[in-house]
């Protein structure tokens, strides 16, 4: 597994893990619903199994990880989406700050046959290579495992899975003015939007923009009640002729929401 290096903390903590590099500290299974067949997408998930004290990373994982990657092998003109991610937690590995899971993550994804495939009621053999990193507060351990979908999951449990997902908040606008101490962010919602942008924890879904360690928070404007602003620490590796930024709301039991801004 290639690991990009962002800074010598990192480096120190792997190579303080090679001596544990035969052991994995997660385990993966791969699956969708025995109504699966190949006459339309197929949504599958992967249920991922993290050892106590350890964690794995987001698809943004801060400057202490990489994310989850899988690499599939699919019949001719099948394709394969991109892991979705459910709401992530924040860590800290060493001394850097990180994005990712721990105990047991369910990873959405989804298979697209070919245009026109017609459906035999069978599921063709698919099998992918998933990869991550994991990490406790001094170690870092790469893992991988040989998936081989398989018709076993509860159709409630995908059907959760997907539901749970951020879906696009639509007729909102984020804006944002970044500098190398800090990024803020300012929220517009519509005036008949019921969404309190103030519940939620935010994520950014960018890359070196916004501090992993930054636990940011929408706050109201003051006499605007449809405007909402977050402050941030810059990331270390923010490159200030950033264009756009994208982030997402949690909170559980509520709808998870994405929002992107160009600038």
């Amino acid at each position: 597994m290639f690991i990009p290096m962002k800074n010598a903390a990192l480096l120190s903590i792997l190579l303080a893990s090679s001596a544990l590099a035969g052991v994995q500290h997660a385990t993966a299974t791969w699956t969708t619903t025995k109504s699966a067949t190949t006459g339309g997408p197929i949504q599958t998930v992967i249920h991922m199994k993290i050892s106590d004290g350890w964690h794995t990373y987001w698809k943004n994982p801060g400057e202490g990880g990489i994310p989850i990657k899988i690499e599939a092998k699919l019949p001719d003109g099948w394709t394969l989406g991109e892991i979705q991610y459910p709401a992530p937690k924040r860590f800290t590995t060493g001394q850097l700050p990180s994005i990712g899971y721990e105990g047991e993550v369910i990873l959405p994804i989804t298979i697209h046959p070919p245009k026109g495939a017609k459906s035999d009621g069978k599921l063709p053999q698919i099998k992918a290579t998933l990869s991550w990193l994991t990490c406790n507060e001094s170690s870092c351990v790469p893992g991988e495992a040989e998936l081989t979908l398989s018709a076993a999951a509860d159709a409630s449990t995908i059907q959760h899975a997907y539901d749970t997902l951020p879906k696009p908040l639509e007729g909102a606008k984020l804006a944002f003015v970044a500098d190398k101490n800090q990024v803020t962010l300012t929220l517009t919602l519509p005036g008949k939007s019921k969404i309190n942008p103030t519940i939620y924890d935010v994520f950014p879904v960018t890359p070196d923009a916004i501090s992993a360690a930054s636990e940011l928070r929408f706050k109201p404007v003051d006499g605007n009640p449809n405007t909402w602003v977050a402050t941030g620490k810059s990331s270390e590796y923010l490159d200030l002729k950033i264009k756009s930024l994208s982030i997402e709301l949690f909170k559980s039991g509520e709808p998870a929401w994405s929002i992107s801004s160009g600038k």
